[in-house]
């Protein structure tokens, strides 16, 4: 007996998509994909790996997810986009009551809000990874002031992830506790640059499901959050490896290929 490997590759875009389930958004889609994992009794496994991606760096450091500072005051909602600390100060500024400052300490990174009497952030807060405190805490004002515990962080997300919810992998994420996550990816570019990956080191992962006709994929941030590509199409090539038995008396490679 001797073994051959078919290789297949496959081209992924939204525009392609069977299904949007965050519309514009395009990072959670479905494929229809016929015989994408076939369950023949000559093919002893099958192997996935994305060869390569094209990714638009697209989506905004401050957006639906931690956009929201709560004071005692009332909400603010921060304009989605791309900040620095500085343009953050012009655009926060601008929305906080009255009497109220903002300042970046630039010798360790950390924002201090002054009032005019006292006040307090609320654990409802969303935007405690960029303004530098801790999730689902409050802090109350002394002397009319919060010098917030920790640097602000405009770094945005520094990983993308890929997922396949439908591919029964052996993968873990010790963030997400997950292990459909396909493949991790540096965010190493600026904002609206292309973040670019090639499995130059043949990477691929043993793919356990014995029949599979379509393809769910999704694209998250280090907090497991849905990306928004803002419309902006994206490129996935994966690849496909089946490891294929042949036998000289009852299977020829001529066979499998007719089959396909």
């Amino acid at each position: 007996m001797n073994n051959v490997i078919d290789a297949r590759q496959i081209n992924l875009s939204p525009f392609g998509a069977t299904k949007k389930n965050n519309l514009s958004f395009n990072s959670d889609l479905e494929f229809n994909i016929i015989n994408l994992i076939k369950n023949q009794s000559y093919i002893l496994y099958n192997k996935i790996k994305i060869s390569h991606c094209e990714i638009p760096f697209s989506f905004y450091i401050i957006n639906e997810y931690n956009n929201k500072l709560v004071l005692s005051t009332g909400i603010i909602y921060i304009p989605y986009g791309n900040y620095n600390a500085n343009s953050f100060i012009t655009t926060i500024s601008l929305l906080l009551p009255i009497n109220m400052t903002i300042t970046l300490n630039s010798s360790n990174g950390k924002f201090t809000l002054k009032y005019s009497t006292s006040f307090t952030i609320l654990q409802t807060s969303n935007i405690y990874k960029i303004m530098g405190f801790k999730i689902n805490t409050s802090y109350i004002s002394t002397e009319n002031e919060i010098i917030l515990p920790f640097p602000a962080n405009f770094l945005g997300t520094n990983n993308i992830y890929i997922k396949c919810p439908n591919l029964i992998l052996d993968n873990y994420n010790t963030i997400t506790k997950d292990y459909i996550t396909l493949l991790s990816i540096p965010v190493n570019v600026p904002p609206f640059g292309i973040i670019q990956y090639l499995n130059s080191s043949n990477i691929s992962n043993l793919v356990k499901n014995i029949q599979l006709d379509n393809l769910e994929i999704l694209i998250t941030d280090d907090d497991n959050n849905l990306i928004d590509f803002n419309n902006l199409e994206w490129s996935i090539t994966i690849e496909i490896e089946s490891i294929i038995q042949l036998n000289q008396n009852t299977k020829t490679l001529e066979d499998y290929l007719s089959e396909k």
